[in-house]
Protein backbone atom coordinates (compact mmCIF):
# COMPACT_ATOMS: atom_id res chain seq x y z
CA UNK A 1 0.00 0.00 0.00
CA UNK A 2 1.07 3.18 -0.94
CA UNK A 3 0.66 5.22 2.37
CA UNK A 4 0.96 8.75 -0.29
CA UNK A 5 -2.65 7.74 -1.74
CA UNK A 6 -4.22 7.45 1.91
CA UNK A 7 -7.04 10.07 2.04
CA UNK A 8 -7.81 11.49 5.37
CA UNK A 9 -11.30 10.21 5.76
CA UNK A 10 -9.13 6.76 5.63
CA UNK A 11 -9.89 5.74 1.84
CA UNK A 12 -7.64 4.69 0.02
CA UNK A 13 -6.96 6.44 -3.24
CA UNK A 14 -5.02 3.68 -4.62
CA UNK A 15 -9.02 1.52 -4.98
CA UNK A 16 -10.65 4.47 -6.34
CA UNK A 17 -12.03 4.49 -10.28
CA UNK A 18 -11.54 8.29 -10.38
CA UNK A 19 -7.56 7.72 -9.66
CA UNK A 20 -7.14 5.17 -11.93
CA UNK A 21 -8.27 6.95 -14.75
CA UNK A 22 -6.73 10.41 -14.10
CA UNK A 23 -9.63 12.24 -12.96
CA UNK A 24 -8.66 12.61 -9.48
CA UNK A 25 -6.38 15.34 -8.54
CA UNK A 26 -6.00 14.11 -5.09
CA UNK A 27 -7.10 15.68 -2.05
CA UNK A 28 -4.76 18.50 -1.59
CA UNK A 29 -4.91 19.59 -5.22
CA UNK A 30 -8.95 19.18 -5.75
CA UNK A 31 -9.34 21.29 -2.31
CA UNK A 32 -6.85 23.89 -4.19
CA UNK A 33 -8.83 23.86 -7.31
CA UNK A 34 -12.23 24.28 -5.59
CA UNK A 35 -10.46 26.79 -3.05
CA UNK A 36 -9.88 29.00 -5.71
CA UNK A 37 -13.19 28.85 -7.04
CA UNK A 38 -14.55 29.50 -3.29
CA UNK A 39 -16.11 25.82 -3.23
CA UNK A 40 -15.12 23.84 -0.79
CA UNK A 41 -14.10 20.11 -1.92
CA UNK A 42 -14.18 18.30 1.05
CA UNK A 43 -14.90 19.06 4.97
CA UNK A 44 -13.11 16.07 5.80
CA UNK A 45 -9.62 17.03 4.17
CA UNK A 46 -9.58 20.73 5.41
CA UNK A 47 -10.76 19.38 9.42
CA UNK A 48 -7.62 16.88 9.05
CA UNK A 49 -5.43 19.08 7.38
CA UNK A 50 -6.31 21.74 10.16
CA UNK A 51 -5.60 19.45 13.01
CA UNK A 52 -2.23 18.21 11.49
CA UNK A 53 -3.73 14.49 11.50
CA UNK A 54 -2.82 12.15 8.63
CA UNK A 55 -5.99 10.63 8.64
CA UNK A 56 -9.17 11.53 10.77
CA UNK A 57 -9.76 8.59 12.39
CA UNK A 58 -6.46 9.68 15.05
CA UNK A 59 -9.20 12.70 16.09
CA UNK A 60 -10.65 12.27 19.37
CA UNK A 61 -13.99 13.04 17.80
CA UNK A 62 -14.13 10.31 15.49
CA UNK A 63 -16.82 9.94 13.65
CA UNK A 64 -17.87 12.80 13.92
CA UNK A 65 -20.75 14.56 11.91
CA UNK A 66 -18.39 15.87 8.92
CA UNK A 67 -17.16 12.34 8.73
CA UNK A 68 -20.47 10.49 8.95
CA UNK A 69 -21.46 13.07 6.01
CA UNK A 70 -18.02 12.55 3.46
CA UNK A 71 -17.12 10.33 0.86
CA UNK A 72 -20.01 8.06 0.28
CA UNK A 73 -22.33 10.61 0.83
CA UNK A 74 -24.60 11.59 -2.16
CA UNK A 75 -22.36 14.82 -3.45
CA UNK A 76 -19.35 12.89 -3.33
CA UNK A 77 -21.36 9.78 -5.43
CA UNK A 78 -22.64 12.25 -8.16
CA UNK A 79 -19.21 14.13 -7.91
CA UNK A 80 -17.59 10.95 -8.95
CA UNK A 81 -20.36 9.96 -11.53
CA UNK A 82 -19.91 13.53 -13.16
CA UNK A 83 -16.18 12.95 -13.54
CA UNK A 84 -16.85 9.81 -15.45
CA UNK A 85 -18.29 11.36 -17.68
CA UNK A 86 -15.72 13.81 -18.54
CA UNK A 87 -13.63 13.25 -21.85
Amino acid sequence: MNLALLAPCNYYCGNCILYKKNKCLGCSKETEKAKAQEKTFCDIYLCAKDDKLITCSSCRSYPCEKYDKGIFAESFIKWIREKLKEP
